[in-house]
């Protein structure tokens, strides 16, 4: 699809009563189409503390989602925003089905079954891993790793084991999550655990009613939300459920934490927002629900805004409450996910799209394309930022399919 055929949506007039305002459509080449802003200059003052690092990272995708909160947004304020230049390119063996991780000069990506690490300069292979089934999460110089029975801490600069425990429950085992001074938590079928860091030795753990689901999100001093196959989503502290909620319908994504709020895509089209309950019930109440379609690929949510990817279309709504800001067309491909960095939304589709979700600082009037790159086929999985490089699997010529850094 060309950019003059490229349109702009705000607020559809049908659907959820939350979605307020009639539909507004403007083609991308012509006078109405929004300008977008001049980008931030790069950098920022100040990074967020790597112990705190909730609602944004400190420019590592170290990761699933980003951060522990699995936001999709990055805060050391490095993006390219004018456009992109390709730094190497791997061939993978499909679009997949995990993003990349990318921390401390090294790239991580699952495929086939196993990880293999690549240099984050030239992408050449630094070390593999056989039994590897979701994205790892890396912190202090570790790799930790899912595998068929358990998981792996390893040295991240050589693959070298450093421990390994096995989990005594049927089901399978969840990527690893965490956030700094924590220990390393991982749902295993009808279970959630936290280990030591340092050796895997058991902290806690807590029986939940369903299996549990990839990936848990940290929600700052409220702990961690973690949701089932059955509906139910827990907010845990130290094993102990002070939240809980029954979503009318499965998760198809994984859960992401803002403030005090946790945002759930379901396979009934539609993303939750649930905040606990003030008067400290246990059982805790919907804040609002907002169609997004059917979301699997993770949430983004930065500056006010909960952008979704369900179909064809990247949806933006308003993250208090949930009424629709706007939608975008990204082409053939539902396997990718936004990423915000800079004031940018960076998202796959049938190429890599850079857009400003507020041009003219009101985002009822998103959003306005900074840059586009085509490649010859589908943009998928990803894309992730890390340190102001982005990473995107795309369709590079028939049957065939690469991991691309872009800078």
């Amino acid at each position: 699809m060309t950019p003059s055929r490229r349109v702009f949506l705000a607020a559809s007039c049908s659907g959820s009563a939350l979605l307020a305002g009639c539909s507004r459509f403007l083609s991308a080449d012509t006078d109405e189409s929004p300008e977008p802003r001049e980008p931030p200059d790069s950098g920022v003052d100040e990074e967020p503390d790597p112990s705190n690092s909730v609602h944004g990272a400190d420019g590592s995708w170290s990761s699933f989602g980003c951060n522990a909160a699995n936001t999709r947004a990055i805060a050391d304020g490095k993006a390219p925003v004018d456009g992109v230049s390709e730094r190497w390119r791997v061939e993978v063996p499909e679009i997949g089905f995990a993003e990349p991780i990318v921390a401390d000069g090294r790239v991580y990506f699952v495929e086939n079954r196993g990880l293999r690490v690549l240099d984050a300069d030239d992408g050449s292979e630094l070390w593999t891993l056989e039994d590897a089934w979701k994205p790892p999460l890396v912190l202090e110089g570790t790799a930790y790793v899912s595998t068929y029975e358990g998981v792996s801490a390893l040295e991240a600069e050589t693959g070298d084991e450093r421990w390994s425990r096995e989990l005594d429950a049927p089901g399978s085992v969840t990527a690893p999550a965490t956030i700094r001074g924590h220990g390393v938590l991982c749902g295993v079928g009808e279970r959630i655990l936290e280990l030591d860091p340092e050796d895997g030795s058991e902290r806690w753990r807590r029986d939940l009613l369903g299996q549990a689901l990839d990936h848990p999100a940290y929600a700052g001093p409220r702990g961690v939300a973690v949701a089932t196959e059955a509906g139910m989503v827990y907010a845990l502290y130290d094993g102990v459920a002070h939240a809980r909620w029954e979503l009318p319908a499965r998760p198809s994504g994984p859960p992401t934490a803002d403030k005090d709020v946790v945002y759930v895509p379901c396979h009934d089209g539609e993303t939750y927002a649930l905040a606990v309950d003030d008067t400290g019930n246990t059982v805790s109440e919907t804040a609002w629900a907002a169609e997004t379609g059917q979301v699997s690929t993770g949430l983004a949510v930065a500056d006010d805004l909960v952008l979704a990817v369900a179909g064809s279309t990247l949806r933006a709504v308003d993250a208090d409450s949930g009424s629709r800001r706007w939608e975008f067309g990204i082409g053939d491909s539902s396997r990718t996910a936004p990423v915000v960095g800079r004031e940018t939304v960076f998202v796959g589709g049938d190429r890599l799209w850079a857009l400003d979700p507020a041009p003219t600082g009101d985002p009822s009037d998103g959003p306005a394309i900074r840059f586009e790159r085509e490649f010859e086929g589908a943009v998928g999985r990803g894309p992730i930022l890390d340190d102001g490089v982005l990473y995107v699997v795309a369709e590079i010529d028939d049957d065939e399919v690469a991991l691309v850094a872009l800078e």
